[in-house]
């Protein structure tokens, strides 16, 4: 079961990372949405069912057994968390078998905002600090995860300013990172339709890797996102080790570094990065299967209880930093239900791969292939006072 729901849940973050501009920063986390999806899609009728069926991408009779899979990993690999709670109002009769699908100790009586942005602090553990959800007197019932997500780096970073020559961040004293391995495999390039994507994996001590992927400079954010979500099931052209001198790939430069040794290494240099977002389910409903129970005009959720009930408000919460010791993710989700009516050389070959404008992340779970976060980084974190400088 929990095969069939990674790939559901993956599914869901490609089509939600499609969505996403270049403009700004903004990441996303479709496997903090896809357990809540698939605990609504059995419980819902019609084209609410057959909408939230196909936005799970499992059938609605075993949603629910790939919510619990999905939970159950979250809250028990190494470096994850997870928590599902519900908050139902007294006068809301909840069907004994919709409660039942929930894990144990989910759900409890409807709170004040302030006991459940208390929930946020406690299970992000602290990185976040409110519900992305308002709760009203009209709120009936309101469901929601939490996931964290913690690695630290096999071999850390070491922290400086970079600085870049061109492009929409030239000028700029960027808190920059930087760390040379062996494995120059870790890197691999990818043609996509909006051209060649270089991804580079950097590897967490417990099971947790970030892929870092830059495309050409006007590549959109969401090709880009794209193929790094899509990266462990695509074949690339090309890996690191396949590079030879003077061959270049999106933010990748190869020739010769210097000394005896003739082992070839992988030059990696980045900004630190921290993003934060904030983002209005309903806006695109149709990504989540939600256009159809969000509708408050009609019964759309007859599992959870015999009273009318609809989607009003769906929001996600979002941070996720990058530093030179490791990668951390915090994502609260929520939705609001209310009522309806219904080549050999002496020198080492050296290649180079230099993040210096706008770039996507993806933050997975080795193990099992779950994609945790997805985002784009519009804007490196400046440098706050003098370091050793590389990179430009």
């Amino acid at each position: 079961m929990i095969e069939t729901a990674v790939v559901g849940a993956n599914a869901l973050t490609r089509r939600w990372v499609a969505t996403i501009e270049s403009g700004g920063s903004s990441a996303v986390s479709g496997a903090g949405v896809w357990p809540l999806l698939a605990y609504l899609a059995p419980a819902a009728d019609g084209d609410g069912r057959e909408e939230l069926t196909a936005a799970v991408g499992i059938p609605a009779s075993d949603a629910a057994a790939g919510a619990a899979a999905v939970v159950e990993l979250l809250r028990t690999a190494p470096g994850l968390r997870a928590a599902i709670g519900a908050w139902v109002s007294p006068d809301l009769k909840l069907h004994t078998e919709w409660r039942a699908s929930l894990p144990p100790g989910a759900v409890g009586v409807a709170a004040e905002q302030a006991v459940l942005d208390a929930w946020v602090r406690e299970q992000s553990d602290g990185l976040l600090d409110r519900m992305p959800v308002r709760v009203d007197p009209e709120t009936l019932l309101v469901l929601a995860s939490a996931l964290v997500a913690r690695t630290r780096w096999t071999q850390p970073f070491t922290d400086g300013m970079l600085g870049a020559a061109e492009g929409p961040w030239a000028g700029q004293r960027l808190a920059g990172l930087r760390r040379t391995t062996t494995d120059c495999d870790r890197l691999a390039v990818y043609e996509t339709p909006a051209g060649p994507v270089t991804v580079l994996t950097v590897e967490g001590d417990n099971g947790i890797d970030v892929d870092l992927a830059i495309g050409l400079p006007d590549a959109p954010a969401a090709a880009v996102l794209t193929a790094a979500v899509d990266a462990p099931v695509a074949e690339p052209s090309r890996r690191g080790s396949q590079f030879g001198e003077g061959d270049t790939a999106p933010g990748v430069t190869v020739g010769f570094g210097s000394g005896h040794d003739e082992t070839p290494r992988l030059l990696a240099a980045l900004p630190r990065f921290t993003v934060t977002s904030s983002h209005d389910l309903l806006a695109h409903a149709d990504v989540f299967g939600l256009r159809t129970v969000s509708d408050l005009r009609a019964q759309r959720l007859p599992g959870v209880s015999d009273f009318p009930l609809g989607v009003g408000a769906a929001a996600q919460d979002l941070t996720a930093s990058f530093t030179a010791d490791g990668f951390e993710a915090a994502v609260v989700t929520a939705f609001a239900l209310r009522a309806g009516s219904a080549p050999p050389s002496k020198r080492p070959l050296q290649v180079r791969v230099l993040l210096d404008r706008p770039f996507a992340f993806v933050a997975r779970h080795r193990p099992s292939g779950l994609v945790l976060v997805a985002g784009w980084v519009a804007q490196g974190e400046q440098q706050s006072g003098p370091g050793p400088g590389f990179a430009g």
